[in-house]
């Protein structure tokens, strides 16, 4: 089974990127999941649903912390009612096949933010989602690295 998620990164970044799973770009989550299917069958779910969602802007609220212990501090992200919207056709788009750890963070307890990393956002912060991207979580097996598989930009 993959493990996969799918994201919209600050800024965004080609397919094929490969980093270290400690250096995550700064990103929304918009799903993570998990699936027996290969990710050509994966791809194409996405391939409908995202490109006409995309292109919308967010802004950066307050600061939490998230996690065990509340030990990752984060970013919120405003409500922004197109997010939610992408987050929502992605899961459908996924299907009831993909198991989705963490299920009770998505639908209508899906809380988007953006965990601080080398860099961060700050409140007030503003940008566009102008892609979509599919991540490898275990490329070549490989659980310290992640692979960019597909990028969707907005139509």
């Amino acid at each position: 089974m993959g493990a996969f998620v799918l994201v919209a990164f600050v800024v965004p970044v080609p397919a094929g990127l490969v980093f270290p799973r400690t250096s995550w770009p700064l990103h929304i989550t918009l799903a993570r999941f998990d699936s027996r299917d290969t990710v050509d069958v994966v791809r194409a779910r996405l391939d409908v649903a995202l490109p006409v969602l995309l292109g919308f802007g967010v802004l950066i609220g307050p600061d939490a912390q998230f996690g065990r212990n509340a030990s990752v501090p984060v970013s919120l992200v405003d409500p922004e009612p197109a997010l939610q919207r992408l987050h929502l056709a992605a899961l459908e788009a996924l299907g009831p096949q993909v198991h989705l750890p963490g299920a009770q963070h998505n639908g209508p307890n899906y809380r988007p933010h953006v965990t601080h990393a080398d860099t961060r956002l700050r409140p007030g912060d503003k940008f566009r989602i102008r892609q979509a991207a599919l991540v490898d979580m275990r490329p070549d097996n490989d659980p310290r690295l992640r692979r960019v598989l597909a990028v969707w930009e907005s139509a």
